[in-house]
């Protein structure tokens, strides 16, 4: 039986059925540079991210796609590990860090369940492009965050990305879906947020939304402590106020303003291990 036929009690925890036959369509795994050539979120990320991880160490990636991320960190001198569902693209991501001094090392492997990874072994982790919403199931999301957590040394930092509910507010189809999640969320739900959209020829893709409470609650249950969020503009509104971040790159996705937290697409999380549940404030 082919790895995309596996029936759906088969399938790996938090993983849902359109999510699996994404991991494994080698044809968007080989395409993904080119589709993603003009995304100007890539650069931000980059970034944001290079700001607070600035001291090179033991870094991971789980959710590493083609490997972008893990590339650029070994060439400033990182000792990566990329972790990823797809075989498709974590051989695009062995391709693509053929070269890098330190090696790179790359494991397949189920998020949910990092088992095979020790305690406290690195510095950074990264949560990048909405990895974590692709998980399905709020507990199957708290034992991501509770194995980053878990991996990273005392205070090891994790960068994450998530996506905004709110965003879709600015849409008619959106006001539409909001009214009926919102009512979800009240009777607690546990499809509040969920969303299924087509996306690269994958019918109904899953992916999960935010509240920014949400995520929030769930970094300090996972004892984590948040220190800085940037919530992030819609790209029309980026492009129209630019700002110069650095040497080569105009684009300045921070949603500033009153009600950012509605009008923000998602938000980029610096959030740091800790051994205790008392939260920081974050810092705007």
């Amino acid at each position: 039986m082919g790895s995309m036929s596996i029936p759906d009690w088969r399938l790996p925890q938090g993983v849902s059925r359109s999510v699996w036959e994404f991991a494994h369509d080698r044809t968007i795994a080989r395409d993904e540079d080119r589709h993603l050539a003009d995304a100007p979120l890539l650069d931000f990320d980059r970034e944001v991210v290079s700001r607070w991880f600035s001291t090179p160490g033991n870094l991971i990636d789980p959710g590493c796609g083609t490997g972008r991320s893990l590339a650029a960190f070994a060439r400033l001198g990182f000792e990566c590990v990329g972790v990823d569902l797809s075989p498709e693209s974590l051989a695009v991501a062995a391709e693509r860090t053929a070269n890098a001094a330190p090696p790179v090392l790359l494991l397949q492997a189920n998020l949910c369940d990092l088992g095979c990874l020790s305690s406290g072994q690195f510095d950074y982790a990264l949560l990048l492009f909405g990895t974590l919403g692709m998980v399905c199931g709020a507990e199957n999301r708290r034992h991501v965050l509770e194995h980053a957590r878990r991996i990273l040394k005392p205070s090891g930092l994790l960068a994450l990305h998530v996506h905004n509910e709110w965003r879709h507010l600015f849409s008619p189809q959106g006001r539409r879906w909001l009214a009926h999640d919102l009512v979800k969320r009240i009777a607690r739900h546990p499809s509040a947020g969920d969303t299924e959209h087509d996306y690269r020829r994958i019918p109904r893709i899953y992916h999960h939304s935010f509240t920014r409470a949400e995520i929030t609650r769930l970094l300090h249950c996972c004892r984590f402590r948040t220190r800085e969020v940037v919530p992030l503009a819609a790209l029309d509104e980026g492009r129209s106020g630019a700002v110069p971040l650095a040497a080569g790159h105009e684009v300045d996705l921070t949603c500033r303003g009153w009600f950012r937290d509605l009008k923000a697409t998602g938000w980029l999380f610096l959030a740091e291990a800790s051994c205790s549940r008392d939260a920081a404030v974050p810092r705007r």
